[in-house]
């Protein structure tokens, strides 16, 4: 993963030529879903065909928005996140081949929801309401514009990526999740994760 240093002028330009991307993804050609899934095959290893990772530790893709899963191919291709091969995976992909992508994973039926200790989904669901995850991530956790979907996630990819947030091991753009997970335990975030994959829109 990349170094947890944030440099704010930096990363501010860096948030808006994200953003920038997103929101011009209109100028290109609209989004295919069709050429998403044959630009999709060398994904399928590891986030399935489904887009629901057979693989612990790999988020599932399927029914995320859209432009969640452009904010992070595009983070990956110009390294401002790293780990897993996905710095490699994104490097060769343009902005119409990341907006097809996007479009076929969207379009996919969304995870099934997955059954947890039920004394850990109530603490999650405190942490939470504490941590005012809903405000980004939705009501439902189902995510919206460039915000991911934990709503059925893999737990095991919820907590490492809390983790990393927490350590800083993972960059956090604009330093939101870097701000919510830095006071959460181990035991909120594994918590957290168990509510999460429990949730289904």
């Amino acid at each position: 993963m990349s170094s947890g240093k944030r440099i704010p002028g930096i990363q501010a330009l860096a948030v808006g030529l994200l953003t920038g991307f997103i929101s011009c993804g209109a100028l290109g050609a609209p989004p295919d879903a069709v050429a998403g899934k044959a630009k999709a095959q060398a994904c399928f290893a590891c986030h399935g065909e489904s887009g629901i990772a057979a693989i612990a530790g790999v988020p599932h893709l399927a029914a995320q928005p859209p432009q969640a899963i452009q904010y992070q191919l595009v983070q990956f291709r110009e390294k401002y996140r790293s780990g897993g091969g996905m710095e490699v995976m994104a490097a060769g992909l343009s902005d119409q081949d990341m907006r097809d992508i996007a479009a076929y994973y969207t379009a996919l039926p969304a995870p099934v929801r997955r059954d947890a200790d039920a004394q850990k989904i109530t603490h999650g669901q405190r942490v939470s309401q504490a941590s005012f995850c809903q405000s980004c991530h939705g009501a439902s956790l189902q995510g919206q514009k460039h915000v991911p979907r934990i709503a059925g996630q893999a737990p095991e990819y919820v907590v490492t990526q809390l983790r990393n947030l927490r350590s800083g091991t993972r960059v956090d753009m604009d330093g939101n999740m870097a701000s919510a997970a830095k006071g959460l335990s181990d035991e909120d975030i594994e918590a957290l994760a168990a509510f999460s994959g429990a949730m289904q829109q």
